[in-house]
């Protein structure tokens, strides 16, 4: 992809002043917020908390990105779980590419954190980037499209075991495709979706969560199971089934040395929309290939991290992926998997909550991606 394929001198200055505004904008605040915890050393107990930030980040997919983020500590809720407190994250966000995002994502423990209600609120104007379906697409097929959405996704889960969740879960989309490019395979093949409408779904979700930090954990796993199935009889345009698989691992090899895994796989069937068909690359997932690089009816990836500690705040970290794409589970070919790899650059912003500003430079086979976010990638 052209925005992926070179990173110019330009952008590159762009990146390493996008990369310290940031650390100017929120190392105050989250260094204050390093000095405050519920278990204060005043003992006073902490009241609810509202944070409002700027930030700004860049990806290939959006390039310079920047808006408002609020979160907002409900620490006074007796409901919430120990060392977890309810919150309530919100964020808008416009980019370089003329995106626009506006998300609300709560997560509320309730009835002494026996039960855990998530959420995720979200309108979006966006431009994405397509390549066909299948493992076997090339650069050269590269076309945008630009759609607007509306979607919701919650889940209501309850404690079985103080790590271990069980629940349901809803996921609802309201998404119209205003611009394809024209003579695209978008435009000229009988691509399943490219016209939008209404996807919703529900499903079960189990999650095992033994980690010891939420942000950057050292030790501990992280499983979660969830089986989807969307409906005409739920009011969907589509029919089509999802299951998803995803383990992560983290160890501590040496002293503050941790080294992070992560297996995931995502299967569908059905009649599945090109939009909603699981995907490999982006800033989470095969750091180095554009997002949605490679897409199809099921996806399955490995991928490591290993995380140094350098000096003061500052630490480094190496990674490598490997995945792919096929249109069934028995249609995965050894020799077709997808490598990606590269290194990064983290701050920490938070002593207290272990949050990192990461700057990753992934390479992939003629591809290579820089990404600026907030938190690790897994």
């Amino acid at each position: 992809m052209k925005a992926q394929k070179g990173v110019n001198k330009n952008t590159f200055n762009w990146l390493l002043f996008l990369s310290f505004f940031t650390l100017c904008l929120m190392s105050p605040v989250f260094g204050w917020m390093d000095e405050r915890g519920e278990d204060d050393k005043s003992g006073i107990k902490e009241k609810n908390q509202l944070i409002v930030l700027p930030f700004v980040y860049y990806t290939p997919e959006t390039k310079i990105a920047g808006g408002l983020g609020g979160i907002y500590y409900l620490r006074s809720l007796k409901d919430q779980s120990k060392g977890h407190p309810s919150t309530f994250f919100m964020d808008i966000v416009y980019t370089q590419n003329k995106q626009f995002i506006i998300g609300i994502t709560p997560g509320l423990y309730l009835n002494k954190g026996k039960f855990h209600l998530i959420g995720d609120l979200r309108f979006k104007k966006y431009t994405e980037n397509f390549y066909g379906i299948g493992p076997q697409t090339l650069d050269e097929m590269e076309e945008d499209f630009r759609y607007r959405s509306f979607a919701l996704k919650c889940s209501l889960r309850k404690r079985l075991r103080p790590s271990l969740y069980v629940g349901i879960q809803y996921d609802f989309e309201h998404s119209k495709i205003t611009k394809i490019e024209e003579g695209g395979i978008l435009d000229t093949d009988d691509v399943l979706g490219v016209e939008g409408g209404i996807i919703s779904g529900i499903g079960i979700i189990l999650v095992q969560d033994s980690r010891n930090n939420l942000f950057y954990p050292t030790k501990g796993t992280l499983l979660q199971i969830d089986a989807m199935l969307f409906s005409l009889a739920i009011a969907s345009d589509f029919q089509f089934q999802r299951f998803t698989f995803d383990f992560r691992q983290y160890i501590t090899v040496f002293t503050k040395h941790v080294l992070a895994l992560q297996q995931s796989a995502n299967i569908t069937s059905g009649d599945v929309p090109f939009q909603r068909l699981p995907v490999l690359g982006g800033p989470w997932v095969m750091r180095g290939y554009i997002q949605g690089r490679f897409r199809d009816k099921s996806a399955i990836f490995f991928q490591m991290e290993y995380r140094v500690p350098l000096i003061w705040r500052l630490s480094a970290a190496g990674f490598v992926g490997c995945g792919d794409v096929a249109d069934k589970l028995n249609g995965f070919k050894l020799n077709d998997f997808k490598i990606s790899g590269g290194l990064g650059i983290r701050y920490l912003i938070n002593r207290k909550s272990g949050t990192n500003v990461r700057l990753d430079f992934g390479f992939a086979r003629g591809n290579f991606g820089v990404y600026a976010m907030i938190n690790e990638a897994f």
